[in-house]
C-alpha cells in the first residue's frame, strides 16, 4: 500500500514543485501554461505565506504540491479585510484521483485556521472545491478585482461567521499576471513539451493582433493546415492534397510579399490573416484560417477588421466558391461577390497566382472602394 506524507516544502523541493505543477496544467485552461512560472515567481513576492507551502509524497516520490499568498478585500469604504488564496494547487496527472489533493487542502486548511486566518479564496472549478467547503464568493458580496462575479470565484471560511459584514472586491496582485516574454524564457529551463489548442480551454486574456515573425513560421504552418481540413470533402478532390499547403508553398507565398498577422492570446498564436499589396492597386486578403478549436469566437472578424482598419488601398478577397461559411463571413464583413464571371476571373488572373482549375472554381469578393475601381483593374 502507498504510503503518502504531506510536509512543508524546502528549498530542495522547489524545482521538482515546478515540474509537478507545469505537468498538471500543461494545456488545461490556454496552450501550455504558466502556473509553474507564476509559483516561481510568488515565492519572491512580499504576498507569499511560506508557512502553509506544503508538497505530497507517495513512496518518498513528489506528487502535488499546493501554495497561498495573502490577499485583501477592500470594502466600498475602503475598509480592508485579510483573507488567505490558495493556488497554485497541483498533483502529478498520474497521481490524481487517489485523493492527493483534497488531503493537501484539508491538511494547509487546518494549519491556516491554527494560524489565525479567518477565510481562504480561490479560482477554480466550482464542482471539484464545494465539496471542501468553498461557497461562491458572491453570496457574500465579495467579486473580483473587475468587480465581477463568477462561479469559478469562491470562498470558505476557517470558522463560523468568518465573513460576517465582510463584504468588496479582491485586491488585485500583479504576481499573478504573467509575461509572456519572461514565461517563453523561464519556460526554456524545462524539458521542451508541445502546446495544444483544445475547445475545453479558457483563454484567459485578452488577445493582441500583430504582424507575425518568422518564429512563428510553424505555427502558421499548423494552423493553416489545421483549418483547411474543413475544405476536405467540400472542394473538388483533384484541388484537395495534404497538407493543403506545403512548408515551400508557403515560403513562397512569404517570399512573394504576403504579410502575416496574427492573433494572440497569452503569448499563443491562434489565427492568421496574410495581406499582400499588389502593385499598389489593390491589397488581397490571403490564407484566412483559425484554429479549428477556436473557431466562431470572433477571431477571425478582429484579424479582418484589423487589417481593413489599417488599408488604405482597395480590398479583394479569393475564396472556394463552395466555401459557403467562407463567404459568408466576408458579406457579414461588407465584401460583395463579383457576380460577372468574366470580371472575376480577370481579377484572379491579374492579381492571384494560382492554376486555370482554381480560378475556375474560385469566386472574388471586393470592398466597396474595390467595387468602384472594378472596371479600371481589368
Amino acid at each position: 500500500m502507498s504510503k503518502l506524507i504531506i510536509r512543508a516544502e524546502a528549498s530542495g523541493d522547489f524545482r521538482r514543485s515546478e515540474e509537478i505543477i507545469r505537468e498538471a496544467f500543461w494545456d488545461k485552461y490556454q496552450p501550455g501554461c504558466s502556473e509553474h512560472y507564476i509559483t516561481n515567481r510568488l515565492r519572491a513576492d512580499s504576498s507569499f505565506v511560506p508557512e502553509l507551502s506544503y508538497v505530497a509524497l507517495i513512496d518518498g516520490k513528489h506528487a502535488g504540491c499546493a501554495y497561498y499568498s495573502a490577499a485583501t478585500i477592500i470594502n466600498k469604504d475602503e475598509k480592508s479585510h485579510k483573507i488567505l488564496m490558495l493556488g497554485p494547487i497541483a498533483v502529478l496527472p498520474d497521481c490524481q484521483n487517489q485523493g492527493i489533493g483534497s488531503k493537501l487542502i484539508k491538511y494547509t486548511a487546518g494549519i491556516a485556521a491554527k494560524l489565525g486566518y479567518s477565510a481562504i479564496a480561490l479560482f477554480g472549478d466550482p464542482g471539484y472545491y464545494q465539496r471542501f467547503g468553498f461557497e461562491p464568493c458572491e453570496k457574500f458580496g465579495i467579486s473580483d478585482p473587475s468587480g465581477n462575479y463568477h462561479a469559478a470565484f469562491q470562498i470558505m471560511e476557517l470558522y463560523s461567521g468568518a465573513l460576517k459584514g465582510i463584504s468588496g472586491s479582491l485586491c488585485d496582485n500583479p504576481v499573478f499576471h504573467d509575461n509572456p516574454n519572461e514565461l517563453d524564457v523561464f519556460d526554456k529551463n524545462f524539458p521542451f513539451k508541445e502546446k495544444h489548442v483544445y475547445a475545453s480551454q479558457l483563454f484567459l486574456g485578452n488577445g493582441t493582433i500583430k504582424p507575425t515573425t518568422p518564429d512563428d513560421f510553424e505555427h502558421i504552418y499548423t494552423i493553416i493546415n489545421d483549418a483547411a481540413t474543413a475544405y476536405r470533402g467540400v472542394i473538388p478532390a483533384d484541388r484537395w492534397h495534404e497538407p493543403y499547403m506545403s512548408r515551400e508553398e508557403l515560403r513562397q507565398q512569404l517570399d512573394e510579399g504576403v504579410i502575416f498577422h496574427g492573433y494572440y492570446v497569452n503569448n499563443f498564436l491562434l489565427g492568421v490573416m496574410g495581406v499582400q499589396n499588389k502593385n499598389d492597386e489593390v491589397e488581397l486578403i490571403r490564407h484566412a484560417y483559425v484554429r479549428t478549436a477556436c473557431r466562431k469566437i470572433g477571431i477571425g472578424g478582429k484579424l479582418l477588421r484589423h487589417i481593413y482598419e489599417n488599408c488604405s488601398l482597395p480590398m479583394l478577397i479569393g475564396t472556394w466558391a463552395d466555401a459557403s461559411w467562407a463567404i459568408k463571413f466576408y458579406e457579414k464583413h461588407g465584401f460583395d461577390i463579383i457576380t460577372d464571371v468574366d470580371q472575376k476571373n480577370a481579377l484572379l488572373r491579374k492579381f492571384w497566382n494560382i492554376p486555370i482549375r482554381q480560378v475556375e472554381l474560385s469566386v472574388v469578393l471586393a470592398d466597396a472602394q474595390a467595387r468602384m475601381n472594378i472596371n479600371k483593374y481589368i
